[in-house]
């Protein structure tokens, strides 16, 4: 939620997460569908081969959220 204007507002966001290397794949597979995850690193803007662009981000850590 995020206040704007004296009134509360639902924010949603939609990103895509890129992992890579070989130490984050235990922990994908152990991962459910669904699952509440935590995610931190850092943001890039990344342009596909037919022009669109978008924002995703580069994942650090990934954390099951209990």
């Amino acid at each position: 939620m995020q206040q704007e204007a004296g009134l509360n507002r639902p924010v949603y966001c939609k990103i895509q997460v890129v992992v890579s290397g070989r130490e984050a794949q235990p922990l994908l597979d152990s991962l459910d569908s669904g699952q509440p995850i935590r995610v931190a690193g850092f943001l890039a803007w990344q342009q596909s081969r037919n022009g669109q662009s978008r924002l995703v981000l580069h994942a650090d850590s990934i954390e099951p959220i209990s």
